[in-house]
């Protein structure tokens, strides 16, 4: 059902209505948006920034977009290239937030970015995973997308895929039986 309401939705972007544009942005926003910010350690700022950079990928494409497949592995296929291509031309990793983390977790200004001790340990585990991992991982768990969604999300095999969810596990496992968190 999804599809079809994305298929007219599409259809009416593509004859200009603006209204169809903002029910799309609407209806993926968090979805996209918080993928980013697990992808960035919990980056909120960055995490805007590129799931908007997302959204004006589509928007820009959208006349040559063609309806084969699901809309929103495309939009999250955008949105892991968008998040990796960020990566790669600054080269960033997980120290390169370590500060803003620390400081988003400390500012009373801002709404907690993690909201209890078993969230922030999870998420903590998370951010030590490689990006394929985590990317991964997060693709399952937290989008509760099918493995060969992720498979073709990530232009992976689907054997590929299910390897880097297991490990990521197994390595999420670890980092939290070292801090005496119960991974289930």
């Amino acid at each position: 059902m999804r599809r079809i309401k994305d298929y007219l939705i599409i259809l009416r972007i593509k004859r200009g209505d603006v209204d169809a544009w903002e029910q799309l942005v609407e209806k993926y926003y968090d979805q996209i948006y918080q993928y980013c910010k697990r992808h960035f350690f919990g980056n909120h700022v960055l995490a805007e920034d590129l799931t908007q950079d997302t959204f004006m990928k589509v928007i820009s494409k959208i006349d040559s977009y063609q309806f084969s497949g699901s809309f929103f592995n495309y939009l999250y296929t955008v949105a892991v290239n968008t998040c990796n291509n960020f990566s790669k031309r600054h080269k960033l990793d997980e120290s390169s937030f370590d500060e803003a983390y620390d400081l988003l977790l400390n500012d009373q200004t801002n709404e907690p970015v993690i909201l209890d001790e078993k969230a922030q340990m999870i998420q903590q585990a998370l951010d030590h995973l490689p990006e394929y991992q985590r990317e991964a991982v997060i693709l399952k768990y937290y989008h509760e997308l099918k493995v060969k969604e992720i498979a073709k999300i990530t232009n992976a095999s689907v054997a590929t895929t299910q390897s880097r969810i297991y490990q990521g596990l197994v390595k999420m496992k670890q980092e939290l039986e070292k801090e005496d968190i119960s991974f289930e």
